[in-house]
């Protein structure tokens, strides 16, 4: 798998959105089916950058379950197949208020050629905006394109890829962003570029379902992670997107989670 970077065409507002865990599919949450759960979302993302825009939003993986381990299976596999993601990229990411940069989560088991004909970007690349990269990490990469239902393998944060993105980018502030950071299951090699590497600012996540921020441990220089959320299963957290705002008076960055509010 080769280097890739895309840019952000505009950084005039210094914010940008963030999505993950989606999840259109078959399931209803909350009393909502995925078609409802898409109508809040769009509302929210519009509603947010009418009160002040944004220059992107980042997809954090999960916008489906085309890839699924339990029940009744993910739907990419089922006869006849269906994909969640060419339909969630179709029909709802155009009505989105900015340009959509997605990353693949781990119900999104493409290999590369098949991710990047539904959404247009690699499973993995760096995101150029301004004097900031945002590393865009694949962390579900392994045993992709299954023929059994399956969650998704966890394969950690590609350290050659991460290199590549500091040795091009010294002068720039680094935010990793990945569908989930699991410590436990990372590789010396990775806790070692982030300890050393200080313009390595936080981290953005998602595939929990929660808002929370987790603070790493000091070996991981105590780095912040800042989960996303999402619109499906809610685990004890309302649905919504995290806004990070880098005209910030509060420090490095504002990283605000915002609820969806009905109406």
């Amino acid at each position: 798998m080769g280097y890739t970077e895309y840019v952000i065409g505009s950084t005039e507002n210094k914010r940008i959105a963030i999505i993950t865990d989606v999840h259109y599919c078959h399931i209803a949450w909350n009393g909502a089916d995925a078609k409802a759960r898409m109508g809040f979302l769009t509302e929210t993302l519009k509603k947010q950058y009418d009160l002040a825009p944004f220059d992107a939003i980042l997809g954090l993986g999960d916008y489906s379950l085309d890839f699924w381990g339990w029940y009744d299976g993910g739907s990419y596999l089922w006869e006849p197949s269906v994909s969640n993601t060419h339909n969630f990229v179709k029909e709802y990411v155009p009505q989105f208020p900015a340009k959509t940069y997605m990353l693949p989560g781990n119900h999104e088991q493409y290999v590369e050629e098949k991710w990047e004909k539904l959404t247009g970007f690699k499973r993995e690349f760096a995101l150029i905006y301004g004097d900031k990269v945002f590393a865009m990490c694949d962390t579900f990469g392994g045993d992709l394109d299954p023929t059994e239902n399956s969650d998704g393998t966890y394969t950690g944060i590609n350290t050659e890829f991460l290199k590549t993105v500091l040795q091009k980018h010294k002068d720039k502030k680094i935010y990793l962003c990945m569908h989930d950071l699991l410590t436990d299951k990372e590789s010396e090699e990775a806790r070692q570029l982030i300890l050393e590497n200080k313009n390595i600012v936080c981290a953005f996540a998602g595939h929990i379902h929660r808002s929370i921020t987790k603070i790493l441990p000091d070996k991981w220089r105590s780095l912040p992670v800042f989960y996303c959320g999402g619109f499906g299963f809610s685990n004890n957290t309302n649905w919504g997107i995290r806004l990070v705002d880098f005209n910030s008076e509060c420090g490095e960055i504002c990283a605000d989670y915002i609820p969806y509010i009905k109406g």
